[in-house]
Formats: structure tokens, sequence, C-alpha cells
């Protein structure tokens, strides 16, 4: 018997159906969660969950989009916001299909670096950096990716018991080419920050299977 899918499933309409999926989406006021949240709406999502830190922004976004958008103050650095978060989920649609990972910060630039520049000149501007704004950076962009999939494991579980939708639930996690590059970009945190994103989505990848989840 051939393991090859059929040439029905192979299908556009089948491969990026979204008809009754069940979404939350961290950093979706603006940006490109805004722009993930809007295009699974239009195409057929049930519902979207919109989170990120200020109320006013997804309150404005969801109306640009419709009722099927639902706003959630959440932090994603706090666990008690991330509980919340889901139990609001939990109570609201019962289950998740899919975790879009999405909130991020640029963290502190990089200092600028020309021809003359000396090696103390630029040990000094790094070392000038201010601590806490670089372990932001990792809070936000990669311990945040990491407790905010943590949070919705148990409902992403539960979208695959539900079986709404064709495809087994999964969670996507927004890195950046930043993370690949080896020179500073947005600066040395986001970077760096990116790149452990990166390595956190390998693992994820690695874990999660044996419960169905991508």
């Amino acid at each position: 018997m051939s393991s090859q899918p059929d040439n029905a499933s192979l299908s556009a309409l089948d491969l990026f159906n979204v008809d009754g999926l069940v979404a939350f989406i961290t950093g979706a006021g603006t940006g490109i969660g805004l722009m993930f949240a809007k295009a699974l709406i239009k195409n057929g999502a049930a519902k979207v969950y919109i989170a990120g830190r200020r109320l006013e922004v997804l309150e404005k976004a969801a109306s640009s989009i419709g009722p099927n958008a639902i706003p959630v103050q959440c932090d994603v650095t706090s666990k008690e916001s991330l509980r919340e978060a889901a139990k609001l989920v939990e109570n609201d649609a019962g289950y998740l299909n899919l975790l879009i990972c999405n909130s991020g910060i640029t963290g502190p630039s990089a200092p600028a670096v020309a021809s003359e520049t000396t090696l103390e000149e630029w040990a000094d501007g790094n070392f000038a950096r201010d601590v806490n704004e670089y372990v932001d950076t990792f809070a936000v962009n990669t311990v945040g990716v990491w407790y905010t999939t943590m949070a919705f494991l148990k409902l992403l579980g539960r979208g695959n018991e539900k079986k709404n939708v064709t495809q087994q639930s999964q969670v996507v996690i927004t890195s950046s080419i930043a993370g690949f590059n080896k020179t500073s970009t947005a600066g040395w945190a986001y970077g760096q920050s990116k790149t452990a994103a990166i390595l956190a989505s390998k693992q994820l990848a690695t874990a999660l299977p044996r419960w169905n989840i991508r």
C-alpha cells in the first residue's frame, strides 16, 4: 500500500484550509501578528484571540477585523498573565488548534562602528548598554516563547481531540533573519535572542510530535 497522500489532500484548499480553526496569537495588535489574524479570519477561522500588553491597541485591531477577533491583554513575560489568558480561552472555546508566538522587542541598539573605531571604543560602547534592557530582550523573544507554549499545550492537545480541523494542532514561532546573521542588524541582544528562539523551535519540533502537536 502506498504511503503517499491522495490527490485530494494535496489541493491548496485542503493544505491551507482554516475553516473553523481556533487560534491564539501573541503580539497581534500590530504588524505581522495582526496580519496573521486578518488572514486567518478572512479565510474562515472561527476564533482568533489577539494578545498583547496594550488593551486599547488590541481592541482597535479587533474592531478592524470583526467579531471573530477577540482581544486578550497578556504579558508573555508573566506566568500569571499567561495562565489567565489560557484560562480565558479554556472557558470560551475550550480548545486551541494553532498557537502563534509572535511577541518580540528589538532591545538595545548596537553602537555604531566606523573604520576608525578602536577596540576600546567598541568594547566600551557595548558595555555601556543597560543590562536589564539586554535581559528583557531575551525575556520576551526567547523565554516568552517557551512559557507561552507551555501555557497553551493542554489546549492544543484538546484541539487534537476536538478534530474540528484536518490539521494536527501546531505551534508557530516568529523568529528573524537576524537570528542567522553574524553581524548586528537590529542589535546584538535581538539577534542572539532570535537565535535562541530558533533553537527553541527546533527543540519543540522534536519534543511535541509524540503528542501529535507540530
